[in-house]
């Protein structure tokens, strides 16, 4: 059985956008060539200047995902709630140990 933890989730999510980023690296030097084309007034391809023009659609879609899956990763990894506030539990572990002292002092003092 393997444990999934919030750490090892976020790291294949870092790597996910770490491979979709060298990609989109790629992508972005056959864009290049394709703006060069239409610069010099080259005749285009149609069809594969037009499925390049898609991966980059699909790319930039899936990176927006990818990165959207690594902040939830790390607000659930800081404990935050999907409301986008935390709970501080070491404060309120204090507060409430206060609070019992307080409560035992007027006890022994009664």
């Amino acid at each position: 059985m393997t444990l999934l933890t919030p750490e090892h989730v976020e790291s294949e999510t870092e790597n996910l956008l770490n491979s979709v980023i060298g990609t989109i690296k790629d992508l972005r030097q056959e864009l290049e060539g394709l703006k060069e084309k239409v610069r010099s007034g080259e005749d285009l391809e149609q069809t594969q200047d037009k499925r390049t023009v898609s991966s980059a659609t699909a790319l930039l879609k899936t990176c927006q995902e990818v990165e959207n899956r690594l902040v939830e990763c790390r607000s659930k990894t800081a404990g935050i709630a999907k409301g986008g506030y935390a709970l501080d539990l070491e404060r309120a572990r204090i507060e409430i140990g206060c609070k019992l002292d307080r409560l035992r002092g007027t006890t022994r003092a009664g």
